[in-house]
């Protein structure tokens, strides 16, 4: 007769809260995406030298961090010019290139635990790698000529285009503009232009996309001016800016977004003061003893500090793990451990999930646990 253990009912109790909450769950699809470089920067130096490439540790780690606070005040702070001072001592890799005008640029990588650690020191939030992905339609008026941007070369507008995706890059704001196809829909540029957000979120339909942004670019005096429709997530901002040049109408209008963004999703100081983490989703856990398994193997891991399951579902659990270090040396670690075998979506840029995901600071890794069978050793026969 099978005996049912007190840690087997709890899990089948988790299990079926889990997929009655996934029932009720809305099926509109969430398309977060993972910010793998927000700990990156490439940044022109002027040579090799001591001071030009500490220089370069500056600005690049200026960059850096106001792409991970959301906020392109941080760098003001007093606490904040302590440590762009000192930017060297969080650079972990660096790479000095000569392109073929003799042009040189620094390309660096950030210490994600030293940067997060100098942002919560100053007080300031930390917005984590998955954030939401924003499709930004985009009408531009100047002088007789109107038209919609899209994602390739077809639009007239494209210099307006590469402004828009370059700063949402440097705020590390995912962006997707519509397809080509639309570019030459009369009847939808109109939309467009009369900001008319009904109209727009149907034509959106099949777009992957968190968030929807509706703008409208036209001339005022000598410069130019921006009005938006920003929503999604959470999120709804409805304003306009002025400015002298296209270049700075679009900064400005990105740091509208970036600020409501990292308000919302943002992480204080205090919720990282235990060190960095990351989320491990595991399939193929499909017992008590599995999963008691697993997370013993992760806790014996040299780097990890603590171990805790955040979800389950029938299908895989999720784990939240505590580590000390850099993450590239916690992968090394799990790689050891031949249970885990890595998914190919390991560094997939697009997950299911809810809106509350975008708030969480860590990536997520994925792994199928393999249970070990026991091999006997070649020696023992039977006899």
């Amino acid at each position: 007769m099978a005996v049912q253990t007190r840690s087997d009912v709890g899990l089948t109790m988790i299990l079926a809260l889990v997929v009655l909450a996934l029932s009720l769950l809305p099926l509109t699809p969430a398309y977060g995406v993972v910010v793998d470089d927000l700990y990156r920067a490439t940044v022109p130096v002027s040579g090799g030298s001591d001071e030009e490439l500490a220089e370069g540790y500056r600005q690049g780690l200026a960059r850096v961090l106001v792409k991970v606070s959301g906020d392109r005040s941080v760098v003001n702070q007093d606490e904040v010019a302590t440590v762009l001072e000192d930017a060297g001592s969080l650079v972990d890799g660096r790479q000095l290139r000569t392109s073929g005008d003799d042009s040189r640029e620094l390309r660096l990588q950030f210490s994600r635990s030293g940067v997060n650690r100098a942002l919560a020191d100053a007080g300031a939030r930390v917005w984590g790698m998955n954030r939401p992905l924003t499709l930004a339609w985009v009408a531009v008026q100047d002088g007789g000529d109107r038209g919609l941007l899209a994602e390739t070369g077809e639009s007239s507008e494209q210099g307006w285009s590469a402004l828009l995706i370059d700063e949402a890059d440097a705020r590390g704001i995912p962006l997707a503009l519509p397809p080509a196809d639309r570019a030459g829909d009369r009847r939808l540029l109109s939309e467009v232009w009369g900001q008319f957000m009904g109209q727009v979120s149907r034509a959106s339909s099949g777009l992957e996309h968190d968030l929807l942004a509706v703008v409208r670019i036209s001339r005022r005096g000598s410069g130019w001016q921006a009005s938006w429709l920003y929503e999604g997530a959470g999120i709804e901002q409805s304003r306009s800016v002025t400015a002298e040049t296209p270049q700075t109408l679009v900064e400005e209008m990105v740091d509208n977004w970036a600020s409501d963004l990292a308000g919302r999703y943002g992480v204080s100081g205090g919720a990282i003061e235990s060190g960095p983490r990351v989320r491990l989703q595991l399939d193929g856990v499909d017992s008590p003893g599995a999963y008691a398994a697993a997370k013993r193997a992760l806790a014996q891991l040299n780097p990890v500090k603590s171990v805790g399951a955040v979800a389950v579902t029938p299908d895989h659990i999720v784990f939240e793990v505590e580590y000390e270090g850099e993450l590239s040396q916690l992968r090394q670690n799990i790689a050891l451990e031949q249970r885990f075998r890595a998914q190919d979506g390991q560094q997939a840029d697009r997950e299911a999930g809810e809106d509350n995901d975008f708030r969480n600071l860590q990536q997520t890794l994925y792994y199928r646990w393999q249970q070990q069978a026991v091999v006997p050793p070649s020696g023992d026969e039977g006899g």
